[in-house]
């Protein structure tokens, strides 16, 4: 593992403070002549003078006279790390010779030696090297750490590589060209793909002699109508102008877009910020710095995810304070709209070393992260950890399994609303470009938790915004009710809810004089796709003889039986009707055309008279109502298609006096 090697030249070899001190011999229950004797001084005088030359000389002199010298295969190892570079295959060559004439000789030379051990691929001898300083209570508990993580680090690898995980990356298609295509992200909603394209370019404004020129443009690429990604361009105005601009991440109503862009400071030197900006309608505004009290000018703050309902937005630093190199943050909104002050995530997340691109799913409590501070297979691996509802720390981080995780870095993981699949760019795998963008299956246990995106448009019958409406999403199990923010300027609305033991859930409009409108959220309807529940809501006055639609009253095939989920959708009816005592409705029932024209009468009466019927059973007097069924005779739709036919099938209500 190059980083324990690292770890050793660092700490030890290669430290000019480490080299102003003695080489220091251990203790071994061995006799030595006076001749050996003065090559061992003359050698440690040498190491004094950093003369590792004639150090090797004067500890070969010693091996010559007795080849199982403790001091002589010490001194050999330490010739073999300090000289530049290190000679680690010699050093452990000496070193186990050393642990076997004398096991006990000196405590940090089982910890130095079980670290190369495992550089070289013997985890079974570095384990036992680690296990034997830990055990060792003349040891420099200074290294007890390392040699812990060490031992994690073995058993994790073990574990892994016994247990591989399903893997079978693909590239995304079209977005994926002969070009590079890295730092992407897909909108919740799945819609859009942001993503940087580096390609060559000819200089348009260099003339006939015009050259190709790298270049790196910050892209969109939309999803078509069946479903795949377009191939993408490059943004317009107000981006690829004056800024760099890579690493997006993006709210569920697709409104709020953070990004980072890197520049030279007054002194030369690059540093990165974080910015954003808003979409107004169809078009972006102005991209804007976050502000000081987030982007600090003494550090880097960049690799930005921020959750699907703008509440909380992580991100990357090296700012002065942290746990390690780089730590990961998060700012919370503030009821002023304004970001907080960044807050350290802590030592269940942060190491001593590096912990970079993080990504928060959705579902806003699980967290996928990269890190070459907890035990990796080798330098960066990707790990999750989920938060309880309500929890202020991350659980324990979980390694996401191999062979997603390799020996080489692995970074920039997200994953996709409804948890299925998750996505990451490599130039490692045999794709059409150079970087290319993939995607594959992620196993249940590194999921996310079930939600939905519930997003539509909040419309009146003139297809314009309803001003002063409320739109809400209630949990009929829990009766608890979630406020949904909605465009004053196009009605558009979305919002991120979560799907708990089959829970149900209904969007409802509130505002004064208008009729029953609510949509129930199924995540398991077969219009659902990828967890996007889609409902177009009208906002219609009371008006009477106006028909209005019970959405989503739906019967088994020639059925007239209430079901379960049609029930608490009428319930919520029912506080409407409370809530308007005087308003009095018609309950209609209608099908489409198919089958016998006398059994759909008959078929639509008896379902106009079960809704009625459960009405009564719950308090709403029959004074108030009457009920109807009016079988195919007055369709809404063609009935050319299935589509349209299901409009046809429909249970109404039509106010008949308020």
């Amino acid at each position: 593992m190059m980083k324990w090697i690292l770890l050793i030249v660092i700490m030890a070899y290669a430290t000019p403070t480490w080299a102003q001190f003695d080489v220091e011999l251990g203790e071994c229950e061995q006799a030595y002549s006076d001749k050996a004797q003065t090559q061992v001084n003359k050698a440690l005088a040498s190491f004094e003078k950093k003369d590792y030359k004639m150090a090797k000389i004067y500890a070969n002199n010693v091996l010559d006279i007795d080849p199982k010298s403790a001091h002589g295969l010490y001194l050999m190892g330490e010739v073999a790390m300090r000289n530049k570079p290190a000679n680690v295959n010699m050093a452990i060559a000496y070193w186990t010779q050393l642990t076997d004439v004398c096991p006990n000789y000196r405590a940090e030379v089982q910890f130095f030696l079980g670290v190369l051990l495992l550089e070289n691929g013997n985890k079974k001898k570095s384990e036992e090297m680690m296990r034997l300083f830990l055990a060792n209570p003349e040891r420099d508990r200074a290294f007890d750490k390392e040699a812990e993580g060490i031992l994690e680090e073995i058993n994790l690898q073990e574990t892994l590589f016994a247990n591989p995980v399903p893997f079978d990356p693909k590239p995304v298609t079209s977005i994926c060209t002969r070009e590079d295509e890295y730092l992407a992200i897909i909108s919740p909603d799945a819609e859009m793909c942001f993503f940087t394209r580096r390609s060559k370019k000819v200089d348009k404004y260099s003339g006939p002699a015009a050259k190709t020129r790298i270049v790196e443009e910050f892209s969109l690429a939309k999803r078509n109508e069946s479903g795949t990604f377009e191939e993408g361009e490059a943004l317009g105005y107000p981006f690829n102008e004056s800024y760099n601009e890579g690493g997006p991440t993006i709210t569920a109503n697709n409104r709020e877009l953070y990004f980072t862009v890197c520049k030279m400071d007054k002194e030369g030197r690059q540093n990165c910020d974080i910015y954003y900006c808003f979409r107004e309608g169809s078009y972006w505004g102005e991209i804007e710095n976050l502000g000081e009290h987030i982007n600090r000018a003494d550090s880097w703050e960049s690799q930005p995810s921020v959750s699907a309902d703008g509440r909380f937005l992580y991100f990357v630093s090296n700012r002065p304070g942290g746990i390690g190199g780089l730590d990961l943050y998060v700012c919370s909104r503030e009821l002023n709209g304004k970001w907080s002050a960044p807050e350290n995530l802590g030592k269940s997340i942060n190491t001593r070393k590096n912990e970079k691109s993080p990504f928060i799913h959705s579902d806003s409590q699980t967290l996928y992260f990269a890190s070459d501070g907890h035990a990796t297979l080798g330098g960066y691996d990707i790990y999750y950890s989920k938060k309880q509802e309500e929890a202020v720390d991350y659980d324990r981080p979980i390694n996401i399994g191999y062979p997603i995780n390799t020996k080489a870095d692995e970074i920039g993981l997200f994953v996709s609303l409804d948890g299925i699949k998750a996505y990451f760019s490599s130039n490692k795998l045999r794709g059409p470009g150079g970087w290319d963008f993939y995607s594959f299956e992620l196993h249940p246990a590194a999921r996310p938790e079930q939600v939905a995106l519930v997003k539509g448009t909040m419309l009146d019958k003139n297809q314009e915004v309803v001003a002063d409406a409320k739109l809400q999403i209630k949990n009929l199990k829990t009766k608890e009710v979630q406020d949904i923010a909605v465009d004053q300027t196009t009605g558009e609305y979305a919002a991120v809810v979560k799907i708990k033991d089959q829970e149900s859930l209904i969007l409802k409009v509130e505002k004064d004089g208008t009729a029953f409108t609510s949509k129930m959220v199924d995540i398991e309807d077969e219009e659902t796709v990828g967890g996007v529940v889609t409902a177009e809501l009208e906002v219609a006055p009371i008006e009477i003889g106006k028909e209005y639609r019970l959405n989503d009253i739906k019967f088994a095939s020639d059925s007239y039986q209430l079901s379960e989920k049609a029930k608490l959708v009428i319930d919520e009816f029912i506080l409407f009707l409370g809530e308007q005592p005087r308003i009095k409705v018609d309950i209609q029932g209608h099908t489409d055309n198919a089958g016998n024209a006398e059994d759909n009468m008959t078929l639509s009466k008896n379902r106009a008279k079960v809704v009625y019927d459960y009405l009564v059973s719950n308090g709403i007097t029959s004074s108030r109502m009457a009920w109807h069924g009016f079988g195919q005779t007055i369709p809404i739709a063609s009935n050319s298609s299935e589509k349209s036919m299901a409009k046809n099938r429909r249970t109404v209500f039509v106010i008949t006096g308020k």
